[in-house]
Formats: structure tokens, C-alpha cells, sequence
């Protein structure tokens, strides 16, 4: 049985820093403003699920709960999926009715989230985040094409 090799991380980040310079025209998120706005959450305690698209890909990937902040500066975990690098974040939203995916052919669950109470520790870090707000979602944009 054959072990797979360790995932070189610096690698990863390099090929999305080049890729977000390539496809985007600009990014408006640093991995700096990434992690105050991930702090702010986790530091208010407030219940944050979201959704998550990643540059170069097609489908956004929902988080049951805000990313987590234990890896280096330059990355952060998402877990159910892994640790990324925070360049690869294209957006990540807030959404009123959260959709809990199910086992077993079961209907996905809806759970409505605070967003109101999201927005509220984003605007109380007084930092400047490229927000996109409607009624039913808080948007925070990282790269715009």
C-alpha cells in the first residue's frame, strides 16, 4: 500500500495567487481582512454557516460552521472540506435559510441564521469588506472578474 506524499501548501498557494492574478481583474480581500473578518465571528460566537466558491471552480461548497483560524496566516480551515489557502476564496456568503445536506435520500433541513447578527460583527470590526447585501444573503467578495 502506497502512502500519499504531503501536500505541499506553499505550492497550492502559489498556483492560486497566479490563478487569481490571471482570471481576475481585481482582488479586494487580503489574507489579513480574511482573518479579521473570520476572528470577528468566532470572537462574537455567532452561529456562521456559509457558502464558499473557490477560483477556478464551478460549484460553491457549503460550511456548516465559520472557518476556522489554527492554520498558518496564510490559510484557513474549512472544515468538512480542508485547509485552503485564503487567496482561493472567490466569495463567501452568509445566507438567511441555511440548507443541511442528508443522508439517506432525506430532504435537505433548513435552518433559518441571523444574518442580521453576522452583518452587525462585520460592521463592528469598522473595517472596509467588499460587501454585496440583499434580503436573503450577505455576500463578501474576494476576487471580481
Amino acid at each position: 500500500m502506497r502512502k500519499n506524499a504531503p501536500v505541499d501548501m506553499r505550492a497550492l498557494r502559489a498556483k492560486a495567487k497566479k490563478a487569481s492574478s490571471e482570471n481576475y481583474t481585481t482582488s479586494l480581500m487580503s489574507n489579513t481582512k480574511w482573518r479579521a473578518l473570520f476572528s470577528a465571528l468566532e470572537q462574537a460566537g455567532v452561529e456562521a454557516a456559509c457558502s464558499v466558491k473557490f477560483i477556478g471552480d464551478d460549484k460553491e461548497c457549503e460550511i456548516p460552521a465559520h472557518p476556522g483560524l489554527y492554520p498558518p496566516h496564510a490559510y484557513v480551515d474549512l472544515w468538512p472540506l480542508n485547509v485552503y489557502p485564503l487567496v482561493e476564496i472567490e466569495w463567501i456568503e452568509f445566507r438567511r435559510i441555511v440548507r443541511y445536506r442528508r443522508d439517506n435520500n432525506l430532504p435537505a433541513k433548513l435552518v433559518p441564521q441571523d444574518i442580521d447578527a453576522i452583518r452587525a460583527v462585520i460592521e463592528s470590526t469598522r473595517k472596509r469588506f467588499p460587501l454585496e447585501v440583499s434580503e436573503d444573503a450577505i455576500r463578501v467578495v474576494g476576487h471580481v472578474k
